[in-house]
């Protein structure tokens, strides 16, 4: 009989190797599912409230304040209309009213329908005393109605103007209106968001300049001594402070160029601080990858270091760049400890880069720091933190893959 050339392994190592590949295919499912199961979180929890309303529209709604006017008759017609499931009509006023949620997942209820020849031709707005267009969407916010014309006699204050039920019965078994005060909009994340797009704009332009540069001068001028090792070990220090301290160094030394207020501007300053060592490192990275026969080539063609440096190892070195802007992007798009201290968190629908205003990692902190947290809400922000995040990775790669695509020649 022939002898097997096969070499049978002891049943000790064939137990570590087995558990070694277990242990690595389990690790791996348990992130995978983790992951999971926060992006179903986030989108469960906050695709009701993803709206292209919240997020293009105004965090302070419109209030208008509502009265009946002495000199304009109440006019008295009769209506026909037949309420959608959901819905209460007011037959006396020819107003329909239902129940919902605003952006913030609060319960509201929002005029639906308004007959065109309903019995509001006697209210005017308050400030003004000009006639008023109520306009559908709009949501209540305090009503008080009279029974009678005679002033003194007792109102009916609507006490829950967020039960549709007793909104209209109380219009109702009403005949006058004393005072209405309705909101449009509000809630929304379209100053948090382009509070955000600024911090990125500007930090990166602050970062990028001063971190290329740097990473060029340790990869390629600088000699291997002391000093360029003490310099490499503070930026890997400094990558590693927490963002609070930060935040505090930033509104200590960037505030009062701001006149001592918070602002965009002293957030993108503390933000490129916290981003350079990112920048570098990566960018060092992708010179150092580059083929060392590359530079040679071009100082034996009579090129000069920096000819070389701007015309061969930084051309090179562009997809490494974009992934340090990446980095960057996402490191920017999902701080908030820092700009706490240095942008401000109120949340502004006017944004001016002098002032201070909240980004989109704030407004979600903002959100879940009072009494009655907000996950609808929340989710629904960072819904759209993920999706700016996952264009700006596609835009960079794009990009990425059009230069190297441009060097081959295609």
């Amino acid at each position: 009989m022939e002898k097997s050339n096969e070499r049978r392994l002891p049943a000790g190592r064939l137990v570590k190797d087995a558990f070694g590949i277990g242990s690595t295919y389990l690790s791996s499912a348990i992130s995978v599912l983790a992951l999971i199961a926060m992006l179903v979180f986030v989108f469960l929890r906050g695709g009701k409230t993803l709206r292209w309303d919240f997020i293009t529209g105004d965090y302070e709604s419109t209030v208008v304040s509502i009265k009946t006017s002495e000199t304009i008759p109440a006019t008295h017609n009769t209506f026909a209309y037949q309420p959608a499931p959901g819905e209460r009509f007011s037959a006396k006023w020819g107003i329909a009213f239902q129940g919902g949620k605003n952006n913030e997942g609060n319960p509201i209820v929002t005029i639906s329908h308004v007959e065109e020849n309903a019995n509001i031709s006697c209210w005017v707005d308050a400030s003004t005393g000009d006639p008023i267009l109520v306009s559908q969407g709009a949501a209540l916010t305090a009503v008080c109605l009279w029974t009678t014309a005679d002033r003194e006699s007792a109102s009916v204050v609507v006490p829950d103007v967020k039960d549709v039920d007793s909104v209209a019965a109380a219009f109702e078994c009403c005949d006058y209106l004393m005072s209405m005060s309705l909101s449009e909009g509000g809630m929304g994340m379209r100053g948090s968001l382009l509070t955000t797009l600024y911090l990125i704009l500007f930090s990166l332009a602050i970062a990028l300049p001063l971190g290329i540069g740097a990473a060029v001068y340790l990869g390629i001028y600088a000699k291997d001594n002391g000093v360029t090792r003490f310099l490499r070990a503070a930026i890997d220090m400094i990558s590693g402070i927490p963002s609070i301290v930060f935040g505090l160094v930033g509104g200590a030394v960037f505030l009062p160029i701001t006149a001592g207020h918070t602002s965009i501007l002293a957030g993108s300053f503390t933000l490129a601080c916290m981003v350079l060592p990112i920048i570098i490192k990566t960018t060092e990275e992708s010179i150092r990858a580059i083929p060392k026969g590359m530079t040679l080539s071009s100082l034996a063609l009579g090129a000069s270091q920096n000819q070389t440096t701007f015309k061969i190892v930084l051309p090179n070195a562009i997809p490494g760049i974009l992934t340090s802007a990446l980095l960057a992007i996402g490191r920017v798009i999902g701080e908030s400890a820092a700009l706490i201290y240095t942008s401000g968190v109120i949340i502004k629908d006017y944004i001016v880069p002098t002032q201070g205003s909240a980004s989109m990692a704030v407004h979600i902190w903002y959100l879940m720091s009072g009494e009655h947290q907000n996950y609808e809400a929340s989710c629904a922000v960072a819904i759209v933190i993920l999706i700016v995040v996952l264009a700006l990775n596609l835009t960079l790669k794009l990009i990425s893959h059009r230069i190297k695509r441009r060097k081959e020649g295609k």
